[in-house]
């Protein structure tokens, strides 16, 4: 560990930090004395996020409602960070839906258009518009991380969840675009697959649960830290986080849901 990237005092924002993937990682960087600024579309979330997180020695937490859609609200929150940090160290971008609300799993061909937009504005444009907006601060900086969080969905579709499907490997192939980009820059740009991981992403699922095997969201955030505390010099890349059950039922050739 003595080779590894020392996050203290770093500034990161987390977006989706007010639950699941999001809310555990913001809870990681913070006890490795990162300041994190928690941007979720939910102000109750986020409070309570930050209510849990340890102290940061670079100065409070920060907190700030984002509609990751929104141009204007991604633009006022960089400056909010740089103008309360002084700079964004890394980014985490972890917000994404799953459906619309009070919609359940239905075929691609049942699928309204109202919930194509916003599943893919959600997921794939909202990872365009916050990247851009955080990376060219970036850039001004000649430093930086990011670590987009997609899915294992977005390397193999599954029935039922077409355009979360599609929505997430788009996430993938704009990431990867992203690194080879920013590289020169002195900009490490990472990508993280999940496979089931127990979050509220599941209450969108209406009576199907989260199986009583997948991991809970602070074993992702745990990669995700070690993977931005990395040398400057190393990347991982596409890493799948699964639970070790779930592995095991797929090389059977059982389908995992």
């Amino acid at each position: 560990m003595s080779e590894m990237h020392e996050l203290r005092s770093q500034v990161a924002i987390v977006t989706g930090g007010g639950s699941g993937i999001g809310r555990a990682t913001c809870r990681a960087l913070a006890e490795e004395g990162v300041r994190v600024l928690v941007a979720d579309l939910s102000r109750g979330g986020l409070e309570e996020t930050l209510a849990g997180l340890a102290p940061a020695p670079g100065g409070p937490h920060l907190g700030r409602v984002v509609d990751v859609c929104s141009e204007e609200d991604l633009a006022q929150m960089v400056s909010y960070a740089v103008a309360e940090a002084g700079r964004i160290d890394i980014l985490v971008h972890s917000a994404g839906i799953l459906r619309l609300p009070g919609s359940g799993p239905r075929l691609m061909v049942q699928t309204s258009t109202e919930e194509f937009d916003r599943v893919v504005g959600v997921n794939l444009r909202g990872t365009f518009l916050c990247n851009r907006v955080v990376v060219s601060t970036m850039i001004k900086q000649r430093s930086g991380q990011v670590l987009n969080v997609s899915s294992i969905s977005g390397r193999k579709g599954r029935a039922f969840d077409s355009v979360y499907c599609a929505s997430k490997a788009g996430v993938i192939g704009l990431t990867e675009s992203l690194a080879e980009e920013v590289r020169a820059q002195g900009i490490r740009v990472q990508l993280i697959l999940p496979d089931a991981v127990d979050t509220p992403l599941w209450d969108q699922n209406g009576r199907l649960r989260a199986p009583d095997w997948a991991l809970p969201p602070e074993r992702v955030a745990r990669v995700i830290t070690h993977m931005l505390a990395l040398p400057p010099d190393t990347v991982l890349e596409n890493v799948v986080v699964a639970p070790l059950r779930a592995r095991k039922r797929k090389t059977r050739g059982e389908q995992v849901s």
